[in-house]
């Protein structure tokens, strides 16, 4: 059974449920379980990716054969290593933190895994680091991009993820659900849920992507750039 210590946040499903799904979801690296003990006091914890979310940025970078993925929002780094467990040896992951304390936290944990030559990352604010990056590397050198980050800034993470993603690449965004809050007329962080919302229909309606909502945890958007 699942770890008391290391409970998925619970959204759509009944606590069983989603004890069992975390059961049946494979860790890609030892380190991620680690990953998730370590992130288990600090109070923003509900921000860590779970067990099965990992999973499947994991093996949606395995199977479409990723080498360069970059990532928005990294927190502890659970997402960060499931990404980078499924590169090749020669494959890099950039991730930009803007916390420095959590952008410690990522790379202790990729030490400890052995693949922080896999990582390259980033401090700072993703609104200033992201143009600066662009700047830096080719128009449409990523094969993934995962973003986890300021939901009021998504539009323009996903003009950028445009730029950057190579056609038939990946982009994933997410929290697309906020809670389920999408679909509620009352919440009590509606300047958040609106932008949410306006983002999932921009993507919905833009012809360069085809798009669909994952209902893991808190809804994960995946788009194929046409």
């Amino acid at each position: 059974m699942t770890d008391p210590r290391e409970k998925p946040k619970n959204l759509f499903q009944p606590a069983d449920v989603m004890d069992y799904i975390q059961d049946h979801s494979r860790d890609a690296h030892p380190q991620l379980k680690n990953i998730r003990l370590d992130c288990e006091q600090h109070p923003w914890n509900f921000m860590l990716s779970t067990k099965d979310q990992a999973a499947f940025l994991h093996t949606l970078a395995k199977a479409t054969g990723a080498t360069r993925i970059l990532e928005i929002g990294s927190y502890y780094g659970h997402s960060t290593l499931a990404l980078a467990s499924a590169l090749p040896i020669d494959g890099k992951i950039i991730s930009i933190e803007h916390n420095p304390k959590f952008a410690n936290k990522v790379t202790e944990h990729m030490k400890l895994a052995g693949l922080e030559d896999r990582m390259e990352l980033i401090v700072g604010e993703a609104r200033v680091k992201l143009p600066e990056l662009e700047l830096s590397v080719k128009p449409e050198s990523f094969d993934l991009m995962f973003v986890d980050a300021d939901k009021r800034h998504s539009k323009d993470y996903w003009e950028a993820a445009l730029r950057l993603v190579r056609p038939r690449g990946l982009i994933i965004f997410d929290n697309v659900l906020a809670r389920g809050a999408v679909t509620s007329a009352d919440d009590t962080h509606r300047s958040h849920v609106e932008a949410v919302r306006v983002f999932n229909q921009q993507v919905l309606n833009d012809t360069r992507v085809f798009s669909f909502i994952a209902s893991i945890a808190d809804g994960m958007l995946v788009a194929t750039k046409i």
